[in-house]
């Protein structure tokens, strides 16, 4: 995970857990754009690192 860092992926995790519908987590390419769309997920995170990053949320 070369752009994304522990602590970004912390940030990203935690705004999912508050603010993203479960539905979202099983097919997580759609929120990745639009996390990306709002400014809150950097461009250069790729679908396998998210992916990566919502299977861990605890």
């Amino acid at each position: 995970m070369a752009c994304l860092t522990r602590n970004l992926q912390k940030q990203l995790q935690a705004y999912i857990k508050r603010h993203v519908a479960t539905k979202w987590l099983s097919n997580p390419a759609p929120l990745r754009d639009d996390l990306i769309d709002k400014g809150i997920c950097p461009s250069d995170v790729t679908y396998d690192q998210f992916e990566f990053l919502v299977e861990t949320i605890d």
